[in-house]
């Protein structure tokens, strides 16, 4: 979404290598001496004129959740008739996959965590072995001693049999749900720019943060919401931390924007969206759960430059930390040393293959 009134600013340079501009010097003087641009002059920017530079005030506004997500299937893990001592759920009409292992990562990485196992409780035969813990010798096919060639041979099993591998020769297994967690970033960025810099070139990454505001999800009131809240109960929390995030918004940033509505409107429409983990999930199949939200707005340095080569005037863009250079229209364009190299290169190709 682009503003409709952006705040340019205007400085007019008259005299080339001024105070100000060495930056945009360097940038283009490292853009031009590419090789791949073989006709581009270079270090045009220490040899052009810089007539005038406008800031562009381009802004990336981001708003997200750091989500856990969780997914259950049931199976069966070998029992060995004691007690069991991982996670148990009595009741499974109540029970929800994030009463267990909670410890939230830090920060917003996508995270992939270890499984793990709940007991249900149920103790069953084992369907292969019948409940007996060995099954015939895959080995000597239950016959401990054969010939093969004249030569004799006993298996080491003994009597022909072996533990069931289903059941690790214990002759039951334990329901259980086995449990894969992941946590990722859910997030969407809106730009704040009316230039004419194609917008996927402003990002985050080529900026400096302005503003950051980070809001934890307390696990016990998001744990409560799960197992007994009512869905107008989570909602209300939601637009608590919403409303919070809009304050700071206006307190701390809304100056440096040229429209501050964008900001506030991208945050609305996240929230929006943003499942009520009470209502959305699939109890004990998928379960969703919100850990942190995050706020941001990342100011990219953008630069339209004029400037004067030869008695000819040419305009580019320069934009991020690190300079880069983009353009949409002539750029001067002689005979250069990097075309000068690939013709003795030519050359001496040709020279090599017919002498």
């Amino acid at each position: 979404m682009n503003s409709q009134h952006p705040k340019h600013q205007e400085n007019r340079v008259t005299q080339q290598g001024t105070q100000g501009n060495h930056g945009i010097i360097e940038a283009m003087n490292r853009w031009s001496g590419s090789f791949s641009k073989l006709f581009l002059p270079s270090n045009i920017g220490s040899k052009a004129t810089i007539k005038q530079m406008t800031d562009e005030n381009a802004k990336v506004l981001s708003m997200g959740v750091y989500m856990g997500r969780r997914t259950a299937v049931s199976g069966a893990n070998p029992y060995d008739g004691g007690t069991y001592e991982g996670h148990t759920m009595k009741d499974e009409s109540t029970g929800t996959l994030w009463a267990y292992e909670t410890k939230f990562p830090d920060g917003f990485e996508h995270v992939d965590v270890e499984k793990f196992f709940i007991s249900l409780g149920h103790v069953f035969k084992c369907h292969q072995c019948s409940g007996h813990g060995k099954i015939r010798c895959q080995k000597c096919g239950g016959k401990v001693r054969w010939k093969d060639g004249g030569k004799e041979h006993v298996c080491d099993c003994g009597d022909g049999k072996q533990d069931c591998p289903e059941c690790s020769g214990f002759g039951q297994m334990l329901k259980v749900l086995r449990v894969d967690t992941s946590y990722y970033f859910d997030e969407i960025t809106e730009t704040e720019y009316s230039g004419a810099l194609p917008g996927s070139l402003i990002t985050v990454n080529s900026g400096n943060v302005i503003f950051r505001h980070i809001s934890e999800f307390k696990k016990q009131v998001i744990a409560e919401a799960l197992d007994g809240f009512e869905p107008d109960e989570f909602n209300r929390l939601k637009i608590d931390m919403q409303s919070e995030l809009k304050r700071e918004v206006a307190e701390k940033v809304a100056g440096q924007l040229v429209d501050p509505n964008i900001l506030n409107n991208l945050i609305d429409d996240y929230c929006n969206k943003l499942p009520n983990p009470v209502t959305a999930n699939k109890r004990l199949q998928e379960e969703v759960l919100p850990v942190r939200m995050k706020c941001e707005v990342t100011d990219v340095p953008v630069k339209a430059v004029k400037y004067e080569y030869k008695g000819k005037d040419y305009s580019l863009i320069v934009y991020g930390n690190d300079g880069q250079v983009w353009v949409d229209g002539n750029q001067p364009a002689e005979f250069t040393w990097k075309v000068a190299t690939i013709l003795v290169i030519v050359l001496g190709v040709l020279w090599f293959i017919t002498r």
